[in-house]
């Protein structure tokens, strides 16, 4: 059975993609792996391959249906009282806010619970936990809310795969108290125990050092983690990091060491090794990569002691195999891709010089980076040659150093945080560099055959790969191309929440525009409240999505007014994107407190105030005269797409409505945007009635604090015959194109 195991874990594999929504992907790849398996006629094989099929099927389906028997609906929320079990390890704080997956004391089903801490005391009195609790919580529980917005990160199967469903929203702690410890639970309660201790330990560290500590180490996320690590994300080196688990067997091979130098007999320290990776797993957090790293170290060493050969090839099926029956989606997500991916390539393509070895690692981590965040460097292959060596010689060592010296010589973990500090700043300016390329998200039938064609490729000859190579970088061009100047135009409702923000997009890219960005009204927050770095919204919706289509730019980015929920993010969009020209309602312009928002643009971008009259690809309908940015002087813009015409009213009142029908009483349009998200103070009976839309649309966020839409307007919607449809109910809605032709398309059903 030496190196067939792998086919006994592809046809794991493809149970699990079949499962997880890909029949047909899946299926061949079953068939295939199948055909091989008869091919090699050995009979071992085939009967050991049908029997991890029948059981592994038989566990994977039952997981299958055990959590869709447990999903309950992301739009509707029931007032519970639970019993959960927790380790203080699974907390996550962000500012005063805290979020863990806890387990129901009673059903044994975990859940994700958010809470708030009411005061500096009670957050610090979490932060203190160190025991196993259980707390009797009340709050609202709900499903865990899909994706709603296209091409977006799939939450709710990310959870799913984890056999997590809802989420309980904390109004009230009832009681606590230090959970009791069995004999099926003191191992893991006490390497829990460890890691809390740990985790909070790296947190005091200073700067740079307690991003990378709490990578490495706990494999814990600090909140200052996304843009520390900024650059090595965009340049493609977060495996390195620790989603590939490299840093697992570079502190396994340090253990080993150390061991072989203090002279421990060579059995001694194979078993401690053995006994000790169950509980490292724990300590390091049981990431995905950590598992996989753990696990083939531990095949490795057992069929040492058992006196089998286990190859590296084998030990990497056996740590699939085990991973996929832990967590079904593995094969799904984005860091167990490129673990389990790179890991296998470093096996395979041992025997091939640097350059190959390199160029291979690269395409077979390349299509999932560009299925999972849409682009790449050009410098990558570069920055993984210099920085490989790197790592284990000078990131890891100084990461260590820093956080064993800093109880008794804290100047010398400050100097660790600032080398650590000085090499991301390094990086951030490299990824910064011309190079870095939008490429949008290809079809996953194609990431597949990218993969398959570089696996051919490189049993081929050397002197015969060059042809192959450039074959596969021409798919690579085609593809770009299809992406980046599609047929078909499209006008889509961005789902932000409780905000507006809708693209503009014409056939073949000739013009991209935006009209308002979404974001979010920052509440003063109290002073014992921790400061936690910005983020946005916009990185994970619009600006995610625009990403996924290979763009990089836009042309026009209207602003229909001042507010928060209109403009909010738009420092995210200068920040990721060129904006060639931001054009506000007459009067914004010479406003100050908006100006702050675009004073960090990356790329020069034009300011241009318009008003009913003024020369624009949209023709505006409102304002008529210069005046402050409110609701009251918010733009209206209409326009015509694939046959239908378009008016999006921003947050304007009737007043403003009634200006319009005096001066256009015989307008009309197609699809209405309704103003101010629904608001009884917009959208009056005579508006809708003159306009005769055909479609209302509505953004607005999930059960939010202003009731909008407000019955009164659902009313008239109603009496005039005008059906609606929101980005509450349906998520993002888009209208896509070809010619005058085109179909509607939402996100979620709808409930």
């Amino acid at each position: 059975m030496t190196n067939r195991w792998l086919f006994v874990a592809l046809s794991l594999a493809a149970l699990s993609v079949s499962l997880g929504g890909h029949p047909v992907a899946g299926g061949v790849l079953l068939l295939l792996t199948l055909s091989r398996v008869v091919a090699l006629r050995h009979w071992a094989t085939l009967l050991i391959t049908l029997g991890v099929l029948m059981a592994g099927g038989g566990y994977l389906g039952w997981r299958h249906q055990q959590v869709v028997h447990r999903r309950i609906s992301p739009f509707q929320s029931t007032t519970v009282t639970l019993s959960l079990r927790f380790r203080p390890d699974a907390f996550t704080f962000r500012g005063a806010g805290y979020s863990l997956v806890a387990k129901n004391q009673v059903t044994g089903e975990p859940l994700l619970v958010h809470g708030w801490a009411k005061s500096a005391t009670e957050l610090h009195r979490l932060r203190q936990l160190r025991r196993p609790q259980v707390w009797q919580l009340t709050g609202q529980q709900t499903g865990i809310l899909p994706a709603t917005n296209f091409n977006q990160f799939e939450a709710a199967d990310y959870w799913a795969h984890r056999g997590i469903t809802k989420t309980l929203k904390v109004s009230h702690l009832n009681r606590q108290a230090v959970a009791s410890t069995t004999p099926l639970t003191w191992f893991g309660d006490w390497w829990h125990g460890w890691r809390v201790r740990l985790i909070r330990y790296c947190e005091r560290l200073p700067g740079a050092l307690r991003v990378y500590a709490l990578g490495l180490l706990p494999g814990s996320r600090s909140v200052e983690a996304a843009q520390e690590l900024q650059g090595m994300k965009t340049l493609g080196l977060l495996h390195l990091f620790s989603i590939s688990g490299l840093h697992v067997a570079l502190l396994l091979t340090v253990v080993e060491w150390l061991c072989v130098h203090l002279r421990v007999q060579r059995e001694h320290w194979e078993w401690g090794l053995l006994l000790g990776l169950p509980g490292y797993l724990i300590l390091a957090g049981g990431g995905s990569g950590v598992l996989r790293a753990c696990l083939m170290r531990g095949f490795q060493l057992g069929g040492h002691k058992l006196r089998l050969r286990v190859t590296g090839l084998d030990a990497w099926a056996g740590a699939l195999m085990v991973g996929l029956l832990v967590n079904p989606g593995l094969l799904f997500e984005l860091g167990s891709q490129l673990s389990y991916g790179l890991s296998l390539g470093l096996v395979l393509l041992a025997g091939e010089s640097g350059w190959w070895r390199q160029i291979g690692l690269t395409l077979l981590g390349l299509p999932s980076l560009l299925s999972g965040i849409f682009q790449w460097h050009t410098l990558t292959i570069l920055a993984n040659v210099l920085l490989v060596p790197l790592f284990p010689l000078v990131m890891l060592p100084l990461t260590l150093m820093g956080v064993v010296s800093f109880p008794w010589l804290p100047a010398l973990s400050r100097g660790s945080a600032q080398l650590l500090g000085g090499l991301d700043g390094l990086l951030a300016r490299l990824a910064e560099l011309p190079g870095n390329v939008s490429f949008g998200k290809p079809w996953w039938w194609v990431c597949w055959l990218w993969i398959a064609a570089s696996w051919w490729m490189f049993r081929r000859p050397p002197t015969q790969r060059k042809r192959w190579l450039v074959g596969l970088l021409a798919s690579y061009g085609l593809v770009y191309g299809l992406i980046h100047a599609p047929l078909h135009g499209e006008v889509a409702y961005f789902d932000v929440g409780q905000g507006d923000s809708i693209l503009l997009r014409t056939p073949f890219n000739r013009r991209v525009s935006l009209i308002d960005t979404g974001g979010r009204l920052a509440l003063p927050q109290p002073k014992w409240v921790p400061a936690v770095p910005p983020s946005y919204g916009a990185t994970y919706t619009n600006i995610n999505y625009l990403r996924s289509r290979g763009i990089d730019h836009v042309d026009d980015l209207y602003l229909t007014h001042h507010d928060a929920d209109h403009i909010g993010d738009l420092p995210a969009f200068l920040k990721e994107l060129r904006v060639k020209r931001l054009l506000v309602p007459a009067g914004m312009e010479r406003e100050p407190q908006w100006q702050r928002l675009i004073r960090q643009s990356r790329w020069p971008t034009v300011v241009q105030p318009i008003q009913v009259g003024s020369s624009v690809p949209l023709t505006v309908r409102h304002p008529y005269e210069a005046a402050p940015a409110e609701n009251a002087n918010s733009l209206a813009l209409q326009g015509d797409f694939g046959g239908l015409n378009f008016l999006f009213m921003g947050d304007l009142d009737r007043a403003g409505e009634q200006k319009i029908l005096a001066d256009h009483p015989q307008l009309r349009t197609d699809v209405l945007k309704l103003g101010h998200h629904g608001s009884k103070t917009a959208s009056a009976p005579a508006f809708i009635q003159q306009l005769q839309p055909h479609w209302a649309i509505i953004s607005a966020g999930r059960q939010n604090r202003y009731g909008h839409p407000h019955a009164e307007t659902l009313a008239t919607l109603q009496a005039a015959k005008v059906p609606a449809i929101s980005t509450q109910t349906s998520g993002m809605i888009r209208y896509v194109y070809v010619g005058d032709h085109g179909s509607w398309q939402t996100k979620l059903k709808g409930e």
